[in-house]
C-alpha cells in the first residue's frame, strides 16, 4: 500500500529530524521536549492508522511505534533535564530504526514483488508488440 509507505517514509523523517535535535545544543529545554511531544504524537497517529492492515510483521512494528510514540509524549515530563537528551536521542534512533525496518519489509513484501512482475511484465509485451520482425532467408 502507498499509504503505509508514505506513513513509513514520514516517520523516518521524523525519527532523523529528532536524532539530530537532540545533538544540536541550538534545541534545548523546553523546544526539545515540545518537539518529542509533537514527535511522539505523529508516531501515535500514524501507528494507529496503519495498524489496520493485514500485514503480521507491519503490525507488530505499529504496536512497536506506538510504544515509542507514548513514551515520546511522556519521556519529558517523568526525565529530569539532565537525563533528557539521551534518553531522547535514544528513542529517536529506535524510531528511525523501525521505520527503516517498516519500508524494509514492504519492499520485500509480495505486494511489491507482484507489482514490479506485473509492470515488468507489460513493458516486455509492449516492446515485442511493437518491435519489426526481422525476416530471415
Amino acid at each position: 500500500m502507498r499509504l503505509h509507505f508514505i506513513s513509513r517514509l514520514a516517520l523516518l523523517t521524523t525519527g532523523t529530524f529528532l536524532v539530530i535535535a537532540t545533538q544540536e545544543g541550538v534545541w534545548a529545554g523546553t523546544t526539545l521536549k515540545w518537539m518529542f511531544v509533537a514527535g511522539g504524537a505523529i508516531a501515535l497517529v500514524i501507528a494507529a492508522a496503519d495498524g489496520l492492515l493485514e500485514s503480521f510483521e507491519q503490525r507488530q512494528l505499529d504496536l512497536l511505534t506506538a510504544i515509542l510514540g507514548a513514551w515520546m509524549v511522556l519521556e519529558p515530563f517523568v526525565l529530569a533535564q539532565g537525563d533528557m537528551k539521551w534518553w531522547s536521542f535514544g528513542t529517536a534512533v529506535a524510531l528511525t530504526v523501525v521505520s527503516a525496518l517498516g519500508l524494509i519489509i514492504h519492499e520485500w513484501s509480495t505486494e511489491r514483488v507482484v507489482h514490479e512482475l506485473r509492470v515488468t511484465h507489460h513493458e516486455e509485451a509492449r516492446r515485442e508488440a511493437y518491435e519489426p520482425t526481422e525476416v530471415t532467408m
